[in-house]
């Protein structure tokens, strides 16, 4: 367990390494996008998995589904509580801030056969980079970096649902 931990810690090093090195290239058509904030999470009884709930102000609400370590990480994360020993998400929000580095944001920006794709938004040394990842580990990690959540548009259109009281009672 403690190599798998040390594998995992070292490996973390090495991305945000990576991340201050290769600096984001600006992008001339960014796509539209709206930020959203985490309005909760269920769990969705058919699929037997939690679900986590972005909104905006518009009632529109975006269920992602996700896995219930990530979950629970989210909810340690939203609750501010501080675990006895650093869940992964808090050793990764410990080592941004040594580094004196910023998650700025992050963005859900892609779904593709049910299967959303996201990417954490950096900034280290002045040098802004993006990196892919799962929006569950995305999502966790701005909750502990309070760092704000974007989707894009097209995303909204293909996944999200426009009547929230639906999905409250069906969660």
């Amino acid at each position: 367990m403690r190599i798998r931990a040390l594998i995992t810690g070292v490996s973390l090093v090495a991305v945000l390494c990576l991340v201050w090195a290769l600096p984001l290239v600006a992008e001339k058509n960014a796509e539209p996008e709206q930020e959203m904030k985490i309005k909760g999470l269920g769990f969705d009884q058919l699929a037997q998995t939690p679900v986590v709930l972005l909104g905006n102000e518009k009632e529109t609400l975006l269920p992602i589904w996700i896995g219930l370590c990530e979950a629970r990480s989210i909810e340690i994360g939203l609750s501010g509580i501080v675990p006895p020993r650093p869940l992964t998400y808090d050793m990764v929000a410990a080592m941004v801030r040594t580094m004196n580095a910023e998650v700025r944001r992050v963005v859900i920006t892609d779904v593709r056969d049910r299967v959303f794709y996201a990417q954490v938004e950096m900034s280290v040394g002045g040098k802004v980079s993006r990196i892919d990842t799962r929006p569950s580990d995305a999502i966790a990690l701005a909750a502990r970096m309070e760092s704000p959540i974007f989707v894009r548009n097209a995303v909204i259109e293909k996944a999200a649902l426009l009547d929230s009281d639906v999905v409250r009672e069906e969660l």
